[in-house]
């Protein structure tokens, strides 16, 4: 049986220390996927898009852009560590549409985000959740109705050992079947296979689908 490391410290210090290198270590591999599903999100001026897990802040540039003047990102994320980054990020480019905040999404409510988002952009999110079900249905339910989802993550039938070194440095589950929650309650759903590499572990999908107006 093929085993990795043992993990010293618990996943949200982890993810604090990993902040620190993983714009140079991991972020590369990504880019071409983070832009197409920025694309995928439609996103108009005035749009509020709220981004969870937010991480480093790496989806905030063409969000930001999408949303334009009078839009808002609202980045979300666990680790204190990953803000910090995505704070710097914000601060370095001047962005003001930006509002970072750390909560869990297992809990997040609407009085604590204080807005209405009509764009949910999960990014190498759903593989984290333990219990990803729930976790959807609670986001689901901030988004505004007639808003759009956006779902990109990786999954894998057999995990192999590049997929076990991603779920352990992820802290993540990528045999999860991550589009099912939303293709549940979404209409005009679809699912698309993005370019992946082996590194990844497994292929990469984008899962789109809009939240019925009433």
């Amino acid at each position: 049986m093929i085993q990795v490391a043992v993990r010293i410290l618990p996943p949200i210090a982890w993810y604090d220390a990993f902040s620190r290198v993983y714009d140079s270590s991991l972020e590369p591999h990504y880019r071409e996927q983070r832009a197409i599903a920025t694309r995928a999100l439609d996103l108009q001026p005035g749009s509020v898009v709220l981004d969870l897990p937010c991480g480093t802040g790496q989806s905030f540039a063409g969000l930001v852009e999408g949303v334009g003047p009078t839009g808002q990102v609202v980045g979300v994320d666990l680790s204190a560590g990953m803000l910090r980054e995505a704070r710097r990020r914000v601060d370095r480019a001047g962005w003001t549409q930006v509002r970072l905040m750390e909560a869990d999404a297992a809990t997040l409510d609407a009085a604590t985000l204080g807005v209405r988002p009509d764009r949910l952009h999960l990014f190498l999110g759903m593989s984290v959740f333990r219990d990803q079900a729930a976790v959807f249905r609670r986001l689901w339910e901030l988004l505004a109705p007639g808003g759009l989802c956006v779902l990109v993550d990786v999954h894998t039938e057999q995990l192999r050992l590049q997929g076990r070194l991603v779920n352990w440095l992820a802290e993540a589950d990528i045999r999860q079947r991550f589009w099912e929650p939303l293709e549940q309650v979404a209409v005009h759903a679809r699912r698309d296979e993005l370019p992946s590499k082996p590194l990844h572990g497994g292929r990469i999908y984008l899962a789109v689908g809009q939240k019925p107006s009433t």
